[in-house]
């Protein structure tokens, strides 16, 4: 008899688990160190010569505090331009890379204004927006 209730006992909890979700996401603290790049519209040939020279793209650091189940993938979600930003145009010209990284393109066709971000992080299962989380200064 101890050994059927044993038995109920492990099926009821194997049973159980099967609705749990597997793997996690957690990005309460998600941001970038800075938080805001400013780009430049027209390049000092002397300053930014090594950028000149390899037609280096304007580039975010890799998003910190960001913890999940890989992989993780980020995507653009929303932004919005300020000070004579074009939102459209930025959404044309901005693309997410692995880690959150960001990349303008070094001649950019953006006006002068400020960039506010969104994006989403998600894995199998699970997903998250970063609100404001990165500001682009083009000047």
């Amino acid at each position: 008899m101890k050994q059927v209730y044993l038995f109920l006992v492990l099926v009821m909890t194997c049973w159980g688990c099967q609705d749990m979700k597997i793997g996690y996401l957690k990005a309460d603290n998600a941001g970038y160190l800075p938080n805001e790049l400013e780009v430049k519209k027209t390049l000092d040939p002397v300053e930014d010569a090594v950028r000149i020279a390899n037609e280096a793209p304007w580039v975010t650091p890799k998003i910190q505090g960001v913890l999940g189940t890989a992989p993780l993938q980020y995507e653009f979600v929303s932004v919005k331009a300020s000070d004579g930003g074009d939102a459209e145009l930025f959404k044309q010209e901005i693309v997410v890379r692995g880690g959150g990284v960001m990349e303008l393109p070094l001649y950019t066709k953006l006006p002068a204004g400020r960039y506010v971000v969104t994006l989403r992080v998600s894995n199998d299962g699970y997903s998250s927006a970063l609100p404001d989380v990165y500001t682009f200064i083009v000047k």
